[in-house]
């Protein structure tokens, strides 16, 4: 086992998101255990971060598996002794980006809820236990803007407002045992729809909010890194909206 003062856990680590965050974390000096669906994905990222600073630990599968999640967990407990952090980025729509709730097949609302929201139940449960049995830890939630409701994407919405309420709810239960849960809800991001090559749609979506401009993965790195830092000490619970001074609520 080698020794290292810091280790945080990062769902979706090799797409666009999930690998600024690692690789903000991993430049600040975090050990970080990575997992991505693809393993092609993960290996670059993996690579990259390990020729860097080192201290990588890398599995691929599926976020909703509980299997992953404790195997994971449990090699960077072994590999490190301890997990300071968890970011749960793992998260998009199965099935068409926009579609009516008319229209939203049983396995679209299954495997939305399940990628969106069952994934960060499993993973909390996985790593908070041993953030609790250590009486310290952060875990981040990534959210959207979608959880006040959304036109177009009503599965989506009820997954990312359940995840709102499961941040709150494990906050609340977990504040005075030494570990912090908070969600960063991003709203149009570079990242949005970067795997079905439509970034006109992210930009005019990014157009209607006070700043006029969308996120970039860094912009949400930003914010994971506060909230896992000794600044963010005395928050917990909370809602960061990340979306250029859109401040969505029900």
């Amino acid at each position: 086992m080698v020794s290292n003062p810091r280790v945080a856990v990062i769902t979706a680590a090799g797409g666009p998101m999930g690998s600024a965050i690692a690789r903000r974390l991993s430049n600040l000096g975090y050990a970080v255990a990575l997992n991505d669906r693809s393993a092609r994905r993960l290996s670059v990222i993996a690579q990259e971060l390990e020729g860097a600073h080192g201290r990588v630990l890398p599995i691929a599968g599926d976020a909703t598996s509980r299997e992953v999640a404790r195997a994971l967990t449990a090699a960077a407990l072994e590999e490190w002794g301890r997990v300071d952090g968890l970011v749960n980025v793992a998260g998009g729509v199965h099935g068409p980006l926009n579609v009516p709730l008319e229209d939203i097949t049983d396995e679209d609302w299954h495997r939305t809820i399940d990628f969106n929201l069952s994934s960060a139940f499993v993973w909390m449960q996985e790593a908070g236990r041993v953030m609790l049995t250590a009486g310290s830890g952060r875990i981040v939630n990534i959210g959207s803007t979608s959880w006040s409701g959304s036109p177009d994407r009503s599965h989506y919405a009820a997954a990312k407002a359940g995840l709102v309420a499961l941040t709150r709810s494990a906050a609340t239960q977990w504040a005075r045992r030494g570990v912090n849960v908070n969600i960063v809800v991003p709203g149009a991001t570079t990242t949005t729809v970067a795997d079905r090559g439509d970034g006109t749609w992210v930009q005019n979506w990014a157009s209607h909010n006070p700043l006029g401009r969308p996120n970039n993965p860094e912009d949400i790195a930003d914010s994971v890194e506060f909230l896992v830092s000794k600044a963010s000490r005395n928050i917990t619970g909370q809602v960061l909206t990340v979306a250029g001074g859109l401040n969505p609520s029900l």
